[in-house]
């Protein structure tokens, strides 16, 4: 094995009793329901992403704080689920 090339880590144990949530969290799948991200950012961060000052922040940080919404209760993490 080449010396710059590690083995993944294992991935860490579910805590007992959870069960894994099946989330479609293609772009594609997020563009659809943009609206529910721009209310859900609203909602949870208090983010305009229509405001200028938002509009002018760097991407990754408003990238965060979309994909954070997978993370909480939320009407994109609902619609995301697939069932």
């Amino acid at each position: 094995m080449p010396a710059d090339v590690r083995p993944a880590a294992p991935a860490a144990p579910a805590p007992a009793g959870a069960t894994k949530i099946d989330l479609d969290e293609s772009l594609l799948t997020l563009v659809e329901n943009w609206r529910l991200v721009v209310a859900d950012l609203a909602l949870h961060y208090g983010v305009d992403l229509y405001d200028p000052a938002v509009r002018g922040r760097p991407w990754p940080g408003v990238r965060t704080m979309i994909f954070s919404l997978l993370d909480s209760d939320t009407r994109l993490r609902r619609a995301l689920t697939r069932r």
